[in-house]
């Protein structure tokens, strides 16, 4: 699971640069990275009687200001080499769960600006109090 977190990082700031038209549709716009969190999702071993080998399956869920916007999975051997992986961002719920928080993030912005105190704008746009501090921060 751990190297798996690490990769979800490589995999998306590769796909973040090399693919920026695709990144920047699929979020409307860019992301805040360190507003990104990964949580455990499932890890299984599967073995198929058509293969020769078998392989473990780590997935986790990347969560967007506590918002779900995808999953990051990867394939490894049993002898720990990585198989393959697979980024899944699924477009018309990212782009619902984007948008929504977008917005809130756009009025804590200008609530923050206008002296409101962090407290009071976490209230107003049920976002958590930790990333209205970290925006307060920008």
């Amino acid at each position: 699971m751990k190297r798996t977190k690490e990769n979800y990082w490589h995999a998306y700031q590769a796909w973040q640069g090399e693919n920026k038209d695709d990144y920047h549709r699929t979020f409307s716009g860019k992301l805040y990275d360190e507003f990104i969190s990964l949580e455990e999702r499932t890890i299984y071993l599967k073995y198929s009687f058509n293969a020769a080998e078998a392989s473990i399956f780590c997935s986790i869920n990347i969560f967007y200001i506590e918002a779900l916007i995808g999953t990051y999975d990867m394939e490894f051997f049993l002898n720990g080499e990585i198989a393959d992986d697979y980024l899944d961002f699924e477009s018309v719920v990212v782009k619902n769960q984007i948008i929504q928080v977008k917005r809130s993030l756009r009025i804590a912005r200008n609530a923050l600006k206008l002296g409101i105190e962090a407290a009071e704008v976490a209230k107003i746009t049920e976002i958590p109090l930790r990333y209205v501090e970290r925006l307060k921060e920008k």
